[in-house]
Protein backbone atom coordinates (compact mmCIF):
# COMPACT_ATOMS: atom_id res chain seq x y z
CA UNK A 1 0.00 0.00 0.00
CA UNK A 2 1.33 3.08 -1.03
CA UNK A 3 1.53 5.99 1.54
CA UNK A 4 2.16 9.18 -0.19
CA UNK A 5 2.71 12.78 1.34
CA UNK A 6 3.46 16.00 0.16
CA UNK A 7 2.50 19.33 -1.44
CA UNK A 8 4.07 20.63 -4.57
CA UNK A 9 3.61 23.79 -6.06
CA UNK A 10 4.24 22.97 -10.32
CA UNK A 11 4.67 25.23 -13.53
CA UNK A 12 2.63 24.08 -16.37
CA UNK A 13 3.99 24.79 -20.07
CA UNK A 14 1.84 25.77 -22.60
CA UNK A 15 1.48 22.79 -23.83
CA UNK A 16 0.61 21.39 -20.99
CA UNK A 17 3.41 19.44 -19.83
CA UNK A 18 4.89 19.42 -15.92
CA UNK A 19 8.07 18.65 -14.71
CA UNK A 20 7.09 15.85 -12.16
CA UNK A 21 8.42 16.65 -8.60
CA UNK A 22 11.43 14.13 -8.00
CA UNK A 23 10.39 13.79 -3.93
CA UNK A 24 7.21 12.17 -5.80
CA UNK A 25 9.32 10.32 -7.90
CA UNK A 26 11.50 8.72 -5.17
CA UNK A 27 7.92 7.64 -2.93
CA UNK A 28 6.69 6.23 -6.13
CA UNK A 29 9.88 4.40 -7.43
CA UNK A 30 8.47 0.81 -7.19
CA UNK A 31 5.55 2.28 -9.11
CA UNK A 32 6.19 4.84 -11.71
CA UNK A 33 7.08 2.15 -14.28
CA UNK A 34 3.50 1.29 -14.59
CA UNK A 35 2.62 4.81 -15.28
CA UNK A 36 -0.22 6.81 -14.09
CA UNK A 37 -3.67 7.05 -14.86
CA UNK A 38 -5.31 11.03 -14.65
CA UNK A 39 -9.23 11.65 -13.80
CA UNK A 40 -11.48 13.91 -12.52
CA UNK A 41 -12.00 14.11 -9.15
CA UNK A 42 -15.87 13.25 -8.06
CA UNK A 43 -16.41 15.66 -5.40
CA UNK A 44 -13.82 18.23 -5.91
CA UNK A 45 -12.58 21.05 -8.49
CA UNK A 46 -9.81 18.80 -8.93
CA UNK A 47 -7.94 16.10 -10.73
CA UNK A 48 -6.92 12.57 -9.63
CA UNK A 49 -3.09 11.55 -10.39
CA UNK A 50 -3.25 7.32 -9.85
CA UNK A 51 -0.44 5.29 -10.02
CA UNK A 52 -1.18 2.63 -12.56
CA UNK A 53 -1.39 -0.22 -10.03
CA UNK A 54 -4.23 1.63 -7.48
CA UNK A 55 -5.76 2.81 -10.89
CA UNK A 56 -6.40 -0.97 -11.19
CA UNK A 57 -8.18 -1.37 -7.48
CA UNK A 58 -10.08 1.62 -8.72
CA UNK A 59 -11.25 0.05 -12.32
CA UNK A 60 -12.04 -3.50 -9.82
CA UNK A 61 -14.31 -1.85 -8.19
CA UNK A 62 -16.32 -0.34 -10.90
CA UNK A 63 -16.34 -4.05 -12.41
CA UNK A 64 -18.75 -4.41 -9.39
CA UNK A 65 -21.61 -2.29 -10.93
CA UNK A 66 -24.16 -4.13 -12.68
CA UNK A 67 -24.22 -3.90 -16.41
CA UNK A 68 -28.23 -4.46 -15.81
CA UNK A 69 -28.27 -1.18 -13.70
CA UNK A 70 -29.30 2.32 -15.15
CA UNK A 71 -27.56 3.65 -12.09
CA UNK A 72 -24.51 1.63 -12.31
CA UNK A 73 -23.96 2.45 -15.82
CA UNK A 74 -24.39 6.30 -15.73
CA UNK A 75 -21.80 6.31 -12.34
CA UNK A 76 -19.75 4.17 -14.16
CA UNK A 77 -19.90 6.37 -17.84
CA UNK A 78 -19.67 9.64 -16.10
CA UNK A 79 -17.01 8.65 -14.33
CA UNK A 80 -14.49 6.80 -16.25
CA UNK A 81 -15.36 9.57 -18.49
CA UNK A 82 -11.47 11.32 -19.49
CA UNK A 83 -9.59 8.90 -17.39
CA UNK A 84 -6.23 9.28 -19.38
CA UNK A 85 -3.12 7.18 -18.85
CA UNK A 86 0.31 9.35 -18.91
CA UNK A 87 3.52 8.05 -18.27
CA UNK A 88 6.66 10.53 -17.74
CA UNK A 89 9.02 11.28 -20.44
CA UNK A 90 12.78 11.12 -20.95
CA UNK A 91 12.86 14.69 -19.04
CA UNK A 92 10.66 13.73 -16.35
CA UNK A 93 7.61 15.36 -17.55
CA UNK A 94 3.48 14.39 -17.84
CA UNK A 95 2.03 15.66 -20.47
CA UNK A 96 -1.66 16.87 -19.21
CA UNK A 97 -4.37 15.78 -21.45
CA UNK A 98 -6.30 19.07 -22.30
CA UNK A 99 -10.15 17.90 -21.99
CA UNK A 100 -9.46 17.24 -18.00
CA UNK A 101 -8.10 20.87 -17.01
CA UNK A 102 -11.05 22.70 -17.04
CA UNK A 103 -12.77 20.37 -14.46
CA UNK A 104 -10.03 21.77 -12.18
CA UNK A 105 -10.31 25.50 -13.50
CA UNK A 106 -6.60 24.77 -15.00
CA UNK A 107 -6.49 27.63 -17.57
CA UNK A 108 -2.77 27.63 -18.97
CA UNK A 109 -3.43 31.14 -20.43
CA UNK A 110 -4.38 33.12 -16.75
CA UNK A 111 -1.87 30.81 -14.57
CA UNK A 112 0.35 27.99 -15.25
CA UNK A 113 0.81 27.09 -11.62
CA UNK A 114 -0.70 23.97 -10.33
CA UNK A 115 -0.73 22.19 -6.67
CA UNK A 116 -0.10 18.27 -6.42
CA UNK A 117 -1.36 17.14 -2.88
CA UNK A 118 0.13 13.89 -2.76
CA UNK A 119 -2.34 11.56 0.16
CA UNK A 120 -2.38 7.85 0.84
CA UNK A 121 -2.48 6.27 -2.94
CA UNK A 122 -3.43 9.09 -5.01
CA UNK A 123 -2.02 12.75 -6.48
CA UNK A 124 -4.52 15.58 -6.58
CA UNK A 125 -3.99 18.69 -9.05
CA UNK A 126 -5.45 21.85 -7.86
CA UNK A 127 -5.56 25.08 -9.60
CA UNK A 128 -3.46 27.17 -7.13
CA UNK A 129 -6.44 29.43 -6.72
CA UNK A 130 -8.86 26.82 -6.20
CA UNK A 131 -6.62 24.84 -3.42
CA UNK A 132 -6.27 27.85 -1.73
CA UNK A 133 -10.24 28.35 -1.23
CA UNK A 134 -10.69 24.67 -0.32
CA UNK A 135 -8.04 24.69 2.30
CA UNK A 136 -8.95 28.26 3.73
CA UNK A 137 -12.16 27.36 4.15
CA UNK A 138 -11.70 23.75 5.49
CA UNK A 139 -9.39 25.28 8.22
CA UNK A 140 -12.22 27.64 10.13
CA UNK A 141 -14.38 23.84 10.39
CA UNK A 142 -11.51 21.55 10.85
CA UNK A 143 -12.73 20.70 14.33
CA UNK A 144 -16.54 19.57 13.51
CA UNK A 145 -14.93 17.87 10.63
CA UNK A 146 -12.76 15.61 12.31
CA UNK A 147 -15.60 14.57 15.51
CA UNK A 148 -17.61 13.78 12.51
CA UNK A 149 -15.14 11.77 10.60
CA UNK A 150 -14.28 10.34 13.78
CA UNK A 151 -17.42 9.50 14.23
CA UNK A 152 -18.08 7.51 11.44
CA UNK A 153 -14.94 5.90 11.83
CA UNK A 154 -15.74 4.11 15.06
CA UNK A 155 -19.35 3.40 13.82
CA UNK A 156 -17.58 1.72 11.01
CA UNK A 157 -15.07 0.08 13.46
CA UNK A 158 -18.36 -1.43 15.55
Amino acid sequence: MLNLLGEHICRLDDKGRMLFPSKLKKQLEQVIHHGLVMNRDIFSKCLVLYPKPEWDKVQQEMSKLSRYSKKHQKFQRIFMNGATTLELDLQGRINLPFVLLPHAEIDLKKNNEVVLVASNEKIEMWSRENYTKEVTGAEEDIEALAEEVRKDIEKNNS
